[in-house]
């Protein structure tokens, strides 16, 4: 259970430098669509991978 947890939160800092190096693409004059899909995707990844830990956190403490 602990290597899990250590694996979300390694996907979350991944997921949430991969969100960070997007962001200036999406202030381009006409962002191309893969721009906004790795956005997206990166934006989604780090929800998903969020809530993972948090959820599987709470399981920890009871």
């Amino acid at each position: 259970m602990n290597k899990l947890l250590a694996m979300l939160i390694l996907g979350l800092g991944f997921s949430g430098a991969a969100l960070i190096l997007s962001i200036p693409l999406l202030f381009k004059v006409k962002p191309e669509q893969f721009e906004l899909v790795f956005a997206a995707g990166s934006a989604g990844a780090f929800a998903v991978f969020a809530v993972s830990c948090l959820v599987l956190r709470k399981q920890f403490n009871r």
